[in-house]
């Protein structure tokens, strides 16, 4: 039976840190590898997973770019 997050491995994840003061979480965004050529502006585009303010981080700032979203998830297992 395959899992569900099989079915998303056309995803993409972009990386960085809140840009709250004292707040610096890091915020993940993930979209279609399609997307990422046509409009980058979308992989800027986060809400912090901790205070939950959406910002707006120009490409060059990004901690992390077009990155599978199954290397982010390599390490984690279901039972």
């Amino acid at each position: 039976m395959p899992h569900e997050w099989e079915e998303l491995d056309d995803e993409v994840a972009a990386g960085s840190s809140c840009t709250m003061p004292d707040c610096g979480t890091l915020a993940v965004a993930y979209g279609s590898r399609d997307d990422v050529g046509r409009n980058r502006s979308e992989s800027g585009e986060f809400t912090c997973p901790r205070c939950g303010i959406e910002f707006v981080v120009p490409e060059d700032e990004l901690v992390l770019q077009s990155v599978p979203k199954d290397w982010l998830l390599a390490g984690i297992h279901l039972a």
